[in-house]
């Protein structure tokens, strides 16, 4: 899948991000540097495209899209590109959220294909004049005539994101017994037991994917993970060579690291080939041992099936394991919070013997712009 390069302006605390993540990358920055809200872009356009502007207001926690420091007549403007396929998107925002219809525009190369200004009650594809609807956007509109197929790569991109921020952990450690059959995670990880119930049930249909998460979560946890049983709707843990039925735990017993890794290769496992996925802060709960575990089995996994996969941290652990690849560790900088990668803020030569979570713990990046000295 062709790399997608998204742009935001003036959306929170983001002035003027522009970026095209590649394979497994780190975004790394101070507290409110950005980083939520760069994943919240990606939530957003997603959002829009499949089920409707109201949708992605919520998928990113309603109001406060319009960063506090711009123009407020100035609108909130998202830019996604990939190949010659650019959708460009103009929030009017006020303190109340949205102040009128939003602008559109669809371009494939030269040609503007679809084209609705902001405020306006209508909107262009090409020379036909149509009416706004309340569900759909206007590219998604077109795309659902059926008859613009060069749209695919743009499809694909947005209808693949999947972002994982907090848990609920209390959801995932107390499961109601379920007979729905989820094919992959919901972005809570509220429906994990559903989703790998299925998969163990029908491994041939998803390609061994239980099996993979099995496998790589007992690397990642060689004392306390051996494999999942389910019995009428209900998961139970079973440790390493445990082969006593009555030794089964229930999820509210497991370790609160053991769920969380079991929830990130889930939520791998079950992406789509060539899409992008994202966890917010992927270090929590998790000891060194497990990060460094997890971490492999996911490199692997997306260089096989050619995902791109956004991991936000403050985590020295995580950051020493990109040692090799300081390109791919982005730390959120600058007035205008642009995500640049650390070779480009500190230079090849200066990371040659570096250790990239002993210099983030140094401050000498991602710090916050003052940062004084603890006693």
């Amino acid at each position: 899948m062709p790399r997608v390069s998204f742009t935001a302006r003036d959306f929170r605390v983001l002035k003027n991000l522009v970026w095209e993540p590649e394979g497994v990358c780190l975004l790394a920055g101070a507290n409110g540097a950005g980083k939520t809200s760069t994943l919240n872009i990606l939530e957003f356009l997603s959002a829009l495209f499949r089920r409707g502007h109201e949708a992605a207001f919520s998928a990113v926690g309603g109001g406060g899209l319009h960063n506090l420091d711009a123009d407020p007549k100035e609108p909130v403007e998202f830019r996604v590109e990939l190949h010659d396929i650019v959708w460009r998107l103009q929030f009017p925002i006020s303190s109340m959220g949205l102040r009128g219809t939003y602008g559109e525009e669809l371009h494939r190369g030269d040609e503007v294909v679809l084209r609705a200004p902001m405020f306006a009650e209508t909107w262009y594809l090409g020379n036909e004049e149509l009416p706004h609807e309340d569900e759909r956007c206007c590219a998604r509109r077109l795309w659902d005539r059926g008859d613009a197929k060069w749209m695919q790569p743009l499809v694909d991109a947005l209808e693949g994101v999947r972002v994982y921020g907090t848990y609920w952990l209390n959801h995932v450690k107390r499961p109601e017994a379920t007979s729905l059959r989820h094919s992959f995670l919901h972005g809570t990880g509220r429906n994990l037991w559903s989703v790998l119930s299925n998969w163990k049930a029908s491994p041939i249909r998803y390609q061994g994917q239980y099996d993979w998460v099995i496998r790589h979560a007992k690397r990642a946890f060689p004392d306390i993970m051996g494999t999942i049983e389910f019995d009428r709707g209900l998961a139970y843990l079973f440790r390493p060579n445990d082969s006593d039925p009555a030794n089964g735990l229930s999820p509210d017993l497991a370790a609160d690291g053991l769920l969380t890794g079991l929830l990130h290769l889930t939520a791998v496992a079950g992406a789509r080939d060539g899409s992008i996925i994202a966890f917010d802060e992927f270090e929590n709960q998790l000891h060194p041992y497990a990060i460094r575990g997890l971490l492999q089995a996911i490199r692997e996994e997306a260089e096989r099936r050619d995902l791109t996969i956004i991991m936000t941290t403050h985590s020295p652990v995580v950051m020493n394991e990109f040692r090799r690849e300081p390109e791919k560790l982005h730390v959120l900088t600058g007035d205008e919070r642009q995500p640049y990668s650390l070779i480009e803020l500190l230079g090849a030569d200066a990371l040659l013997q570096a250790r990239l979570g002993e210099l983030y713990e140094q401050l000498d990046f991602a710090a916050p712009s003052v940062a004084p000295e603890f006693a």
